[in-house]
């Protein structure tokens, strides 16, 4: 995927030159794009006063420029260089003693408010999800730390055959599919790092445990944050040295029903972070291929932990790009987290081709991408006018069990106060959806791909 392009000037920008500067082997791979979202289809092509500038540069300008900000208002400092670093590296070392300390005497409490702040902060609807949080050591046995080799093929002396195109057609959706999956990891990424600092949410209940907690979190936050811009590239690093770095995990477990997320964290704004990530797993799901054999080779080739060490560096403003794009109605009104989630399937949904497209657009911030999402989100309301729902038993609505609309529960009314636009004559009450076993759906898929469900079982899914 790597793009190498000669450039005559990195634009990155250090606006105080007296902060810290990204690491040279960093700065490097970023000037040449030798990094897994180096290139990538859904970067804008930048050209400024005629200057050879790369997207990449760009927002990891941005991001650096964030993350020092973040140790400013952390520390009080005014200036973040290597010498205040080294000064604030031993207070972090302090901080994070201290913290766990704190911790260790109230972690099932703050397990069960790291689930609920992540389960309110993504309006998730009671029974959809289970949660299986740990504040504790992660364990990284058996992970995929670094990207696997392309593999070099050896040339055959035979006289070449005649492709019909099949071949190259299958490798050409291949490159697209992975293209697609790592955008969307950068996503995953950029969207749960955010989830780091949500701990102020949740303020009130931490001073209730010990007031010392916020400013803690700020400061381990924060420099945790600079680290991975200011010590070598994960690919200078040991197996074992990145096992180290990481504070946290998590798993998406399909297997249980509802599906369960397992979330690991050595301390609370961490277990958030991994929560957070595990739902945008789950609801990323639905991005990839419908072919299990090609959707595992695609996620071979973009699931891993070195990928997402640059996942963390440049997808926290890729995501802020992303939701930019989102119509003001969303953005302004908190309460729209489930129509936001299920605006994030639609995009997520489309075809990789055509999604790279609508993703560079929206990187670029074009009106041409907002005009789009915007589309998407007037059709998903759309969606909910033009639905004709019936009562089950044609008995009055007092003796009946109500039903919202499926993926939109209690959204009628979220719909009217921020959208400003009210299904009209359309009864809250739905037939009974009709309940499928889960397993017996994947088993289904996995011998005989998405194709074999009948209409009834993909409309399951889909609503799932």
């Amino acid at each position: 995927m790597a793009k190498k392009n000669k450039l005559k000037e990195a634009p990155i920008d250090y606006s105080d030159s007296r902060n810290l500067k990204i690491s040279p082997d960093i700065e490097a791979r970023l000037k040449s794009q030798d990094h897994p979202l180096g290139g990538h289809k859904a970067f804008p092509d930048i050209d400024q006063d005629g200057k050879a500038d790369n997207f990449e540069e760009l927002i990891a300008t941005k991001r650096f420029q964030d993350v020092i900000e973040k140790i400013k208002l952390a520390t009080g400092l005014e200036i973040v260089d290597q010498q205040s670093m080294m000064q604030i590296q031993g207070q972090m070392m302090q901080a994070v003693q201290r913290m766990m300390q704190i911790e260790s005497n109230h972690i099932p409490e703050l397990q069960e408010l790291a689930v609920k702040l992540v389960k309110d902060q993504m309006s998730i609807p009671e029974g959809d999800l289970q949660f299986d949080a740990k504040i504790e050591k992660p364990n990284f046995s058996g992970m995929d730390m670094k990207p696997k080799e392309k593999k070099k093929e050896t040339p055959k002396q035979k006289q070449p055959q005649i492709d019909d195109g099949g071949v190259q057609a299958r490798m050409d959706k291949l490159d697209l599919e992975k293209q697609k999956r790592r955008f969307v990891n950068s996503l995953i990424s950029g969207s749960s790092k955010k989830a780091h600092y949500m701990y102020h949410m949740v303020a009130e209940e931490l001073n209730a445990i010990n007031e010392d907690l916020v400013g803690l979190y700020s400061l381990v936050m924060s420099v945790n944050d600079i680290m991975y811009w200011v010590m070598p590239d994960m690919d200078s690093m040991s197996a074992d040295g990145a096992e180290q770095s990481m504070a946290g995990k998590e798993e998406l477990d399909l297997t249980t029903d509802p599906p369960t997320i397992k979330a690991t964290g050595m301390f609370f704004p961490v277990l958030v972070h991994e929560l957070w990530k595990g739902v945008m797993e789950y609801m990323s799901a639905h991005g990839l291929p419908s072919d299990p054999e090609f959707a595992a080779e695609v996620m071979d080739d973009t699931d891993n932990i070195a990928s997402e060490i640059w996942d963390l560096r440049l997808g926290p403003v890729i995501w802020e790009k992303f939701t930019e794009s989102y119509p003001e109605s969303l953005l302004d009104n908190e309460d729209m987290g489930r129509i936001k989630n299920y605006l994030y399937f639609n995009i997520i949904s489309i075809d990789a081709e055509p999604f790279l497209a609508l993703a560079k657009e929206i990187l670029s911030g074009s009106q041409k991408g907002k005009n789009q999402v915007e589309k998407i989100v007037n059709d998903i309301v759309q969606q909910l006018k033009d639905e004709d729902y019936e009562d089950v038993s044609g008995e009055t609505q007092s003796d009946t069990p109500q039903y919202e609309i499926p993926g939109f529960e209690g959204t009628m009314d979220m719909l009217d106060d921020a959208l400003n636009i009210r299904p009209k004559d359309v009864p809250k009450t739905v037939e009974t959806p009709k309940v499928y076993d889960m397993d017996t759906l994947l088993d289904k898929i996995g011998k005989s791909g998405m194709d074999s469900l009948t209409k009834d079982e993909k409309d399951f899914l889909y609503n799932m």
